[in-house]
């Protein structure tokens, strides 16, 4: 079994802003997510923690690490999307015909590539023992593109991503769970994550 958990809140997430690859740490909410998620943790009898290793996501793990008595492994392929040169920006600076531009051509952002990143977080998916319990702490882009494969498997398609990213909420902390590939995915009791009205 997978467990899959969106770090606890930052500054930026508060502001709205896009954090893209940029290191940016939990605040005090952000901590008190990662204590309140460990606790609802203590009975799946994790045996595996795996985290990216950006800052946010690293302290949720450690936090959650620490009072499951598991030492924290990190695998770069968690890190979030490089949204290159919409990092930093209010959610609501970005017009409609600069996301559409930025999914057309996300490099000439200096973005990373869509397939690219998906690749790497599908990579990660195939490569998990979904015999044993594991959990992994990383982002909501990632996230997306984790609904992506479960939907179409290898088939990336950059407007399925962009409607996810438009359209869901991710809460920090949300608890996302997955059996194995030919599964779906659930949503652990007590977390939000939902579809946005379209």
């Amino acid at each position: 079994m997978l467990y899959i958990v969106r770090h606890g809140q930052t500054d930026w997430n508060l502001g709205n802003r896009i954090q893209g690859i940029a290191d940016v740490p939990l605040n005090e909410t952000g901590r008190i997510h990662a204590h309140n998620v460990a606790q609802k943790l203590q009975n799946l009898k994790t045996q595996k923690i795996v985290s990216s290793d950006l800052s946010r996501a690293a302290e949720t793990a450690q936090i959650i690490g620490n009072i499951l008595n598991i030492t924290v492994e990190y695998d770069a392929r968690l890190r979030e999307y490089d949204f290159g040169g919409l990092t930093g920006l209010c959610r609501a600076e970005i017009d409609p015909q600069m996301v559409e531009m930025f999914f057309a051509a996300p490099t000439n952002f200096g973005a990373e590539k869509l397939q690219d990143a998906f690749t790497r977080v599908a990579r990660f998916l195939q490569d998990i023992d979904y015999k044993q319990n594991t959990l992994a702490v990383t982002h909501g882009g990632v996230i997306n593109f984790i609904m992506c494969y479960m939907q179409d498997k290898n088939n990336f398609h950059a407007h399925s991503y962009l409607d996810k990213c438009l359209h869901t909420k991710i809460d920090n902390a949300s608890v996302l769970r997955i059996k194995d590939l030919k599964s779906g995915i659930s949503i652990l009791k007590n977390t939000r994550f939902y579809c946005l009205s379209k």
